[in-house]
């Protein structure tokens, strides 16, 4: 295929994230007191460790998310949790940085209102980021991508089918056989 023919489009990240493409924009405040907002939406302060610049480790989202809640736990014990797990998606699928383990804070000041995280249009955003690493990956500037990655194999497989893997009947000890024909 020529160059340009084909793209990943919203409709593509609606179909395969199920996520939602239309609605807010996904922007706020990048110069916010981190640790204050931190101690609110998360319920503590992360150790310094924990932090690089204004994004945080996910392994530390990981130990929020793994602490066993109380057996009666608040509201705001849930949202915490519920926060943490978000950002930990956020982080590790939709909108990774380049490390893979780390998350900006500025989509934690997005989730003050839980009930406003479903206005918000993430599948554009993903879908941005991940135009925006193909752009630096395809000018040779970073030997490394990121973005959302899983989205570019099915995208793959469900626009050129050609590429797709095929599932084989075989009489071998193994029932199925999986290959790939390019």
């Amino acid at each position: 295929m020529h160059w340009g023919e084909c793209t990943i489009t919203l409709e593509d990240v609606a179909l395969h994230l199920s996520i939602r493409v239309d609605g807010r924009v996904v922007t706020g405040p990048i110069f916010l007191h981190w640790d204050e907002l931190c101690d609110e939406l998360l319920g503590e302060v992360p150790p310094e460790n924990a932090r690089k610049g204004v994004a945080l480790k996910l392994t530390w989202f990981l130990s929020i998310l793994r602490a066993p809640l109380p057996e009666e736990p608040t509201i705001h014990q849930l949202q915490c949790k519920c926060r943490a797990y978000i950002m930990y998606m956020i982080g590790g699928v939709l909108i990774p940085d380049k490390s893979g383990n780390r998350v900006h804070l500025v989509y934690l000041n997005l989730l003050r209102d839980l009930n406003n995280i479903k206005k918000y249009s993430w599948g554009s955003t993903c879908l941005a980021n991940l135009y925006t690493e193909l752009c630096w990956a395809l000018s040779k500037v970073d030997r490394v991508m990121s973005g959302c990655v899983i989205l570019l194999q099915p995208w793959t497989w469900y626009r050129m089918s050609f590429i797709a893997l095929r599932v084989l009947r075989s009489e071998t000890t193994y029932p199925l056989t999986i290959k790939l024909y390019i």
